[in-house]
């Protein structure tokens, strides 16, 4: 099987640095890195004549497990940087790169790899937000983070790598601090941890840093057996002109993928919205909203999806998934009630005031709709546009609107408008998190419709 990293396929991905079928690295140094599984000869013949059915299923099986696991980058260790424990890992690390590209300009492996490396002011992780920067990221949580971290990595170069005063300042590490936050940028963005035999590795392993993230990867990374090389393993076969993902985090929302990577994921599946005075908004039905857009599942147990007629009607248009997406997040960040007594209201017993039947196997009964009631119906409308008036408020309180964005990006990405590449990661950052709120709105918009359609029939039938 021909290797991956000498595939030249173009990586349809938001980390542009990255991708081990897009990246440019040479050749001959990727040959040294990765090893490729193929069938041996001897395992074809072993099986029995090619005209045999079953012989043929054996083989092909065989194929399968070939692929299934398959290693497709392994790297000596002594090929990366590995340092052992988490006391100032990122420091240590930084300051073992820094040596790298100061001391080994020359060095095949070392030399290469670093020209693949993107520039401090191409990463967009939060620590290189400096303070004029920051503000364009819009979000106040992120705002604050991004100064946090900012101001910690200019501490730490002061402390240890400036050149007059560092503690480190002999060995002439850093000539500026734009040289510590490049480095800063590359351990934050580009590390692995491991452990081994109880023993906490951080690592920063050439070309098995190119693979891209994914929430449905289909490679992992660990040690060989051995222990003596960090692999990238496949968790299956790969199709012709697949890019092999890693995950960075199965949990990670946008604002942590962020902080962390330099970038957003549309869609992330782990968004949620968090407005200032969420504790304070009234419960809206949650079975009744979900049913207006058409959405299943009880999200007390976090199993909201869409219905299959809405997902069919998705099918084939990716950015169409992707909304469903940001529109389950929507779902999961509200506050719903399930129309139950709360415990202080319960009336005592085993089932409270419900009946056994009615109990679901998860244990709790299954959550209710708005009473058919028309006093019901208007207090929830009243609820629906109160919590929509503080989801619209958290939208237009943002400096610059959605529509403005979603401008921005289409023109730096047609090339019109250059944007510098810390505000375009910032634009994309709040854009997202735009979208999640106008979602939001979406749905509330919706739900009030539905409302008001049931409201009538109702009020048809008292007639």
């Amino acid at each position: 099987m021909p290797s991956l990293l000498l595939r030249p396929v173009p990586c349809a991905t938001s980390r542009t640095p990255r991708g081990l079928l897009g990246a440019p690295i040479a050749a001959s140094v990727a040959v040294a890195l990765v090893e490729t599984t193929t069938v041996e000869p001897a395992a074809e013949a072993a099986v029995g004549p090619a005209s045999d059915p079953e012989a043929l299923a054996a083989l092909a099986e065989a194929q399968r497990l070939q692929l299934d696991r398959q290693c497709i980058v392994s790297v000596p260790l002594q090929n990366a940087l590995v340092i052992s424990g988490e006391a100032r890992w990122d420091v240590r690390m930084t300051a073992w790169l820094l040596w790298v590209a100061s001391e080994l300009p020359d060095s095949p492996l070392w030399a290469a790899y670093i020209a693949t490396l993107p520039p401090a002011d191409e990463v967009t992780c939060l620590i290189n937000y400096g303070p004029d920067v920051a503000k364009e990221l819009q979000i106040k949580d992120l705002v604050e983070e991004a100064k946090s971290q900012y101001n910690w990595a200019m501490g730490v170069h002061r402390k240890y790598f400036d050149g007059v005063q560092g503690e480190l300042a002999q060995l002439k590490l850093a000539a500026s601090a734009r040289d510590t936050m490049w480095a800063m940028s590359m351990v934050r963005t580009r590390t692995f941890s491991e452990n081994v035999n109880g023993e906490g590795l951080t690592l920063m392993v050439p070309y098995a840093d190119l693979a891209n993230h994914s929430f449905r990867p289909n490679a992992t990374f660990c040690m060989a057996r051995d222990n003596k090389r960090f692999e990238l393993r496949l968790l299956g076969p790969l199709a012709p002109g697949e890019e092999a993902a890693i995950s960075y985090g199965e949990t990670k929302p946008n604002p942590e993928v962020m902080r962390d990577y330099g970038f957003v994921v549309p869609g992330n599946p782990n968004d949620r919205i968090k407005l200032p005075d969420q504790d304070q908004l009234p419960p809206l039905y949650g079975a009744s909203v979900m049913e207006s857009v058409g959405f299943k599942g009880d999200w007390r147990e976090g199993t909201v999806a869409p219905k299959r007629t809405v997902l069919e009607a998705a099918d084939g248009d990716p950015m169409e998934r992707v909304n469903l997406n940001r529109r389950r997040c929507a779902l999961l960040s509200m506050t719903f009630t399930d129309g139950f007594p709360s415990a202080s209201q319960s009336q005592g017993g085993l089932f409270g005031n419900w009946p056994p039947k009615a109990w679901t196997d998860s244990g709790r009964p299954p959550p209710q709709h708005v009473p058919a009631q028309p006093r019901a119906f208007e207090l929830e409308r009243a609820n629906v546009a109160a919590v929509r008036h503080s989801y619209q408020a958290a939208l237009d309180e943002l400096p610059t609107s959605l529509q403005t964005d979603l401008q921005l990006l289409a023109s730096h990405d047609s090339g019109e408008l250059r944007l510098d590449g810390l505000v375009a990661g910032a634009v994309r950052c709040r854009t997202e998190h735009k979208l999640l709120l106008a979602e939001a709105v979406a749905i509330l918009d919706e739900y009030d419709r539905w409302l008001a359609r049931h409201q009538e029939k109702i009020a048809t039938r008292a007639r």
